[in-house]
């Protein structure tokens, strides 16, 4: 499987442990990967990256693992966000509460893929591969 080496995912987990955790399985995976505590962080983030006029390619971030359930802008506060300032990336949820009509809902948003939490790393790496290649 290609791997990304310039590519970044942006983590996004209010809980700590959860997103560090995460962090480490993608890294193990050799995906490079940064971190943010709630959807108003990751935006701050990827508006960032976007203005960095160093012209680097590590810089990008391609897609985005998303808790659905977070306190100041939950997941699918996120993605409707990022699609009304037209940001196009991938966009994986990550939720031990999703629904069928709450997943219809988000794939009408643009969703790429989801994960039951807790996801293990054969999950992880087989979704991440279908989204990415």
């Amino acid at each position: 499987m290609n791997k990304l080496t310039f590519d970044k995912i942006l983590v996004v987990d209010d809980n700590p442990p959860m997103r560090k955790a995460l962090v480490e399985t993608l890294k193990h995976l050799q995906y490079d990967a940064i971190e943010a505590g709630n959807g108003i962080e990751a935006l701050e983030k990827i508006e960032r990256l976007q203005s960095d006029h160093s012209g680097r390619e590590s810089s990008n971030i391609v897609l985005i693992m998303s808790d659905l359930m977070m306190p100041v802008m939950d997941g699918r506060e996120l993605l409707i966000e990022l699609k009304k300032r037209n940001i196009g990336l991938q966009f994986v949820m990550l939720s031990g509460y999703l629904t069928n009509n709450a997943l219809d809902d988000l794939k009408e948003k643009g969703l790429s893929g989801w994960l039951q939490k807790p996801a293990d790393i054969d999950q992880i790496s087989n979704l991440l591969h279908k989204i990415l290649k």
